[in-house]
């Protein structure tokens, strides 16, 4: 029993987005492999310094948390793009339903996230800025000190111009940058209004750090009133996405059913 044309087009169009989906993926854990394991790559200037201050607290870095992350997440996209493709190409129903299942596991997954995301917005929200407070607390320091937790916090402060997590106050707590600072300064550079290109941290005014003041500084700013903000102002574009994902597993999972439906009637 030859496919129709109707299951032809599904089964090209399923082998063809899952071969993107298989060599994305590919990629993505190819590249986090090398990040997690070559001590020669950049992963290594983002590591954890050798300060023995820093060496009781054992804290990955940012860089080498968010390759584990993409060794999962390439390694989960490789596999569905390969039972997706393989299947399709390969008339197999064994794939096809394996595919299928993983694909509606995701969909459950994704979908109960969004419900417990919805019902306990309030506890995440606090558990975020619980989150924010432990890190300045327990990890920044000064540029000099700087471990990937100082780095990322850098740029977050510089790029949604905030200052800590509620205001500058939160840096009497940073237990590191209390200890390596220069003795009169109140805020990090990060908090101020920087001149030129902004990765470099040069204040617009070098009393700055001393004497932070609505004009030279965003020191009353919070980072997390701002990240809040940040996450509201771009919700449609990540509802759109979201929605974007789940249409795409949807079709994937149709595709396949059918497909698996007439290769069930072409065996009888």
């Amino acid at each position: 029993m030859a496919l129709d044309c109707g299951t032809m087009f599904a089964k090209y169009l399923l082998c063809f987005f899952n071969f993107v989906f298989f060599a994305a993926g590919g990629a993505v854990l190819a590249l986090s492999i090398w990040l997690a394991v070559d001590n020669t790559s950049f992963l290594l200037l983002t590591r954890v310094s050798d300060n023995e201050s820093l060496q009781e607290f054992n804290h990955p870095s940012v860089m080498e948390h968010g390759a584990y992350v993409l060794i999962v997440a390439g390694g989960l996209v490789f596999l569905i793009g390969f039972l997706g493709c393989c299947g399709a190409a390969m008339e197999s129903r064994t794939l096809l339903t394996l595919y299928g299942l993983m694909i509606i596991i995701i969909f459950v997954l994704e979908v109960t996230a969004g419900a417990l995301a919805a019902v306990y917005k309030t506890e995440a929200k606090q558990e975020l800025q619980n989150f924010l407070k432990h890190t300045l607390k327990k990890y920044y320091s000064t540029p000099d000190q700087a471990n990937s937790v100082t780095v990322a916090w850098n740029a977050v402060m510089s790029e949604l111009q905030c200052c800590g997590v509620n205001n500058y106050t939160d840096f009497e707590q940073a237990t590191l940058w209390q200890a390596n600072k220069s003795s009169n300064a109140l805020v990090p550079e990060a908090c101020c209004k920087l001149e030129g290109d902004p990765r470099n941290f040069v204040p617009k005014d070098a009393s700055c750090p001393s004497r932070p003041s609505d004009e030279n500084s965003y020191y009353l700013t919070g980072c997390y009133g701002r990240l809040m903000l940040w996450i509201e102002d771009h919700a449609n574009v990540l509802m759109g996405i979201g929605i974007g994902v789940g249409v795409t597993q949807l079709l994937g999972l149709c595709f396949a059913c059918c497909l698996c439906s007439v290769l069930g009637r072409k065996v009888k």
